[in-house]
């Protein structure tokens, strides 16, 4: 029986470069962009897309 993974998650944020910064030196994940409204990060398989919540 295999294992199921996620490979692409998206989160909102209030704040996405507070939020990239944090999984990025706190969880080892790689900044591919980043803005102010949106990022995409990855760690190796899994992509992990951040946007900025609506207000």
């Amino acid at each position: 029986m295999a294992a199921e993974s996620f490979r692409r998650l998206l989160q909102l944020h209030k704040d996405v470069p507070k939020a990239s910064r944090f999984n990025a030196e706190g969880l080892d994940f790689t900044v591919n962009v980043c803005t102010i409204r949106w990022a995409n990060l990855r760690f190796g398989s899994l992509k992990l897309s951040l946007m900025q919540s609506p207000k």
